[in-house]
């Protein structure tokens, strides 16, 4: 029963969420001044008759409670979310757009979560197994500084030192256009060009990791089953990896689901820094170019990305926890 009510408490709220953010990508792009139309007629000098034809087209026109209304029955409660036409990769529709770029998007995040938590946790280890030594303090050191520095920047310090100084892995894109278009070739040029972006993501996020595995399994190794385990002759790593950390997988969990937001938000800024062909690149295209609807498919697309990944790990939670899943 306890398990049950707070499902519903955590479906709830993610739909409320839902809601909410929702009007708030629908009102905040027609708070900026000008729009996509104003754009392209001061840039192209067109007559008024043109521009009065392209309002009418893309339903500019219309009041400003009409254009909710529409939005709220073809995206918010539909099964296929209509956005209308982009107005910089006109006649594709919005959505259409989305769906060309969002697969690269997923790989980045995909990667670079299981890179984020590799990383985190085997530094976080290593830094508890060595506790108080140079390696301990250079480990917390290092991961205070990535914590602190921005993602861009973590970014163009990567690709300066691997792409520019040591020209060890290429400055953008997601491959090759000279390269094979199919097969294995085709994923190494692909994984190739992934390596750099991942690198700054998983360095820029593990931080938050590596200090709260750390704090795990030094707390831990307080405690009287730590030094009973000891006493017993066994080995410190298996210890340590079986009795330390393992406890501490919910509060990882718990911690990633915090972090999935800002996560998200320094891949987009790192696809844009290395040109890599997703959300993020045309997120800034779409802001420079004042395109509504693109804008507005791009915002729906990552703020449901976070409020799924949320709920799916509050889920993974109440399951793993005993205390909730027995009620």
């Amino acid at each position: 029963m306890v398990f049950l009510n707070t499902l519903f408490r955590r479906v709830l709220i993610a739909l409320l969420t839902y809601v909410v953010v929702n009007l708030f990508i629908f009102t905040v792009p027609r708070l900026m001044p000008g729009n996509y139309v104003d754009y392209i007629a001061s840039s192209r000098f067109l007559p008024q008759q043109a521009v009065m034809e392209l309002y009418e087209r893309f339903g500019l026109n219309e009041p400003f409670h009409v254009q909710l209304i529409r939005y709220i029955t073809n995206v918010m409660f539909s099964p296929k979310p209509d956005f209308g036409y982009s107005y910089s990769f006109y006649p594709y529709e919005a959505w259409d757009v989305i769906k060309i770029y969002l697969p690269w998007t997923v790989l980045l995040l995909s990667v670079a979560t299981i890179a984020t938590f590799i990383l985190g946790t085997l530094l976080g280890f290593i830094a508890a197994y060595t506790k108080d030594s140079i390696l301990d303090r250079l480990i917390v050191g290092f991961s205070i500084y990535t914590i602190s520095t921005p993602y861009f920047i973590l970014a163009l310090i990567v690709l300066a030192v691997f792409s520019q100084y040591l020209r060890l892995f290429p400055a953008g894109g997601a491959y090759s256009e000279s390269a094979p278009q199919s097969g294995l070739p085709f994923i190494q040029n692909i994984l190739w060009h992934l390596f750099l972006p991942v690198m700054a993501i998983a360095i820029g996020t593990s931080g938050q990791f590596v200090i709260l595995t750390r704090e795990i399994i030094v707390s831990n190794m307080a405690e009287d089953f730590y030094r009973t385990a000891m006493a017993l002759g066994l080995r410190r790593i298996k210890i340590l990896m079986e009795y330390a950390l393992r406890p501490g997988i919910l509060p990882l969990i718990t911690l990633f689901g915090i972090r999935f937001g800002t996560m998200m938000s320094g891949a987009l800024l790192t696809e844009i820094i290395f040109s890599y062909p997703g959300l993020g690149y045309i997120l800034y295209q779409a802001i420079l170019s004042k395109d509504f609807p693109l804008l507005q498919a791009l915002f729906y697309m990552i703020s449901f990305m976070i409020i799924a990944t949320s709920l799916i790990l509050d889920i993974l939670y109440m399951i793993l926890d005993p205390r909730i899943r027995r009620g």
